[in-house]
């Protein structure tokens, strides 16, 4: 008597599995660098760096109370002590914004904490980011790249909400005074603003002052 087959369950080969989460681009300084000496080169131009930070004046920089310097802002400062063309941009915004020295940082966190007193109770005039602490001022913002004598600064935030992470990116904006989120990180934040400046690099660079 023959025996009816039977048939055996196979594995499912065509299952769909699901996408993992695109994360965002990250860069180092180096790179960045090269990518505006680059723009700059093709447009005749050319970058004249200062002199590295002093090792002294980013341990003072690093003592402050709640700042936090990520690893390829530490760089960026011990490759060029700041640079007094704009070298840095917050994207989808035409402004480009001079890298500030270590001591520059150090006097425009002061002075925020010099004024935030006048400011107590402040709210932006549109709601804010979730991810960006309430208030003015908080001690963990730390500038490091600015415009117009600081009517525009773009901040270290180690001081974020609960929704937000330290070491996000946040920008300052004068008249009327707001704070907006921009990057996650600095290496994602060094990414997305080679991206925009390749998009527009004649304007955000200025590249008519070089």
């Amino acid at each position: 008597m023959v025996q009816p087959k039977t048939r055996t369950a196979k594995p499912k080969t065509n299952a769909r599995t699901k996408p993992k989460a695109k994360t965002a681009a990250t860069m180092s300084f180096a790179d960045y660098l090269d990518g505006i000496r680059a723009l700059a080169s093709n447009h005749g131009a050319s970058l004249e760096l200062r002199k590295p930070a002093k090792a002294t004046a980013l341990a003072k920089l690093a003592s402050l109370n709640g700042v936090l310097v990520p690893g390829e802002l530490g760089a960026a400062w011990r490759t060029s002590d700041g640079y007094e063309h704009n070298l840095f941009s917050r994207p989808g915004f035409m402004t480009g914004y001079e890298f500030l020295s270590v001591s520059e940082a150090i006097k425009e966190r002061a002075s925020f904490a010099k004024r935030a007193p006048q400011y107590e109770g402040y709210e932006d005039p549109e709601e804010r980011d979730p991810r960006i602490a309430p208030g003015w001022y908080q001690p963990g913002w730390l500038p490091f790249a600015s415009f117009g004598g600081g009517t525009l600064v773009l901040l270290v935030d180690a001081s974020p909400s609960k929704r937000g992470r330290p070491g996000q990116i946040i920008a300052f904006t004068h008249d009327p005074d707001e704070m907006t989120y921009v990057a996650t990180s600095f290496a994602q934040y060094l990414a997305a603003s080679l991206q925009w400046i390749q998009s527009q690099p004649h304007d955000v660079l200025a590249l008519d002052d070089l």
